[in-house]
């Protein structure tokens, strides 16, 4: 068997095609790394003799669940620009990426092409996701710096509170004069809530060293409900940045500092 035989054959043994009353469902061979499914294409039709390929109406939704919103003009350029090169739109009202015209003869090839559009727009959720993350903690670390730096307040970022307390590294610790150390984790994730709470823990039950401990959450949807109520409980502060960037400095800058000095600098 040719070589070209044997690629074909690999990529269509995976290949599943539904005929449905309105069409045909088809599933890739590829997976949608945020969800995990299949990355799947509808092809409508034959209607006047062609068929209309559409995704599954999610493709732009996660992304925009993701954080890159296509109400900003510069992201929508972007993507139209990505359509455009493999002749695709987008319909704004249905939330579908899809192609029109394709005539019988060529749709095994347009399916094709159109797996790779969606491929493409699967690895730009992928990097929006870092991306967003990455601004999360730097707008973060950016704003405590500038804020601490005006109090004249000490800090460290990446080290442990102390070395009783080596075990947990939070993202930044202040040292106040006169006050508690205070352990900031930017949780981009629930790992970095767990973390927060067990250093709690440690610092309470097993060290006995008074210690205060505030992460933040870039949304309320950052994690899931029952690990952030636990955190709310649990921590000395659990502000969500997006909802008030400078209201979430100065609610950390109350727990460093105490609510009398932290009004002080602005």
């Amino acid at each position: 068997m040719e070589l070209k035989e044997r690629i074909c054959r690999a990529f269509c043994e995976n290949v599943q095609v539904t005929p449905f009353k309105g069409g045909l469902a088809i599933g890739t061979p590829y997976q949608n790394f945020i969800s995990g499914d299949r990355v799947g294409i509808y092809a409508l039709g034959p209607k006047a003799g062609v068929y209309r390929l559409v995704d599954n109406a999610l493709t732009i939704a996660f992304l925009e669940a993701e954080g890159a919103s296509m109400d900003a003009a510069s992201r929508r350029e972007a993507l139209f620009q990505v359509l455009a090169q493999h002749g695709a739109s987008y319909d704004d009202e249905m939330g579908e990426v899809f192609v029109d015209g394709v005539s019988e003869a060529h749709l095994p090839k347009a399916v094709l092409e159109f797996s790779a559009l969606l491929l493409r727009l699967n690895d730009l959720i992928l990097l929006t996701v870092d991306r967003v993350k990455n601004t999360f903690d730097d707008d973060v670390r950016s704003a405590m710096r500038a804020d601490m730096d005006k109090r004249n307040i000490r800090y460290v970022e990446g080290q442990p509170v102390s070395n009783d307390l080596a075990e947990i590294t939070p993202d930044m610790v202040f040292y106040p004069a006169g006050r508690d150390p205070v352990a900031l984790f930017i949780a981009t994730n629930e790992s970095k809530l767990w973390q927060a709470m067990l250093l709690r823990v440690i610092a309470d039950s097993e060290k006995h060293i008074p210690v205060s401990v505030v992460a933040v959450l870039e949304n309320e949807s950052s994690v899931s409900q029952k690990v952030r109520l636990q955190a709310d409980n649990r921590l000395d502060a659990v502000p969500r940045f997006r909802s008030g960037p400078n209201d979430t400095i100065q609610r950390i800058a109350r727990v460093v500092i105490g609510n009398e000095a932290a009004a002080t600098v602005h």
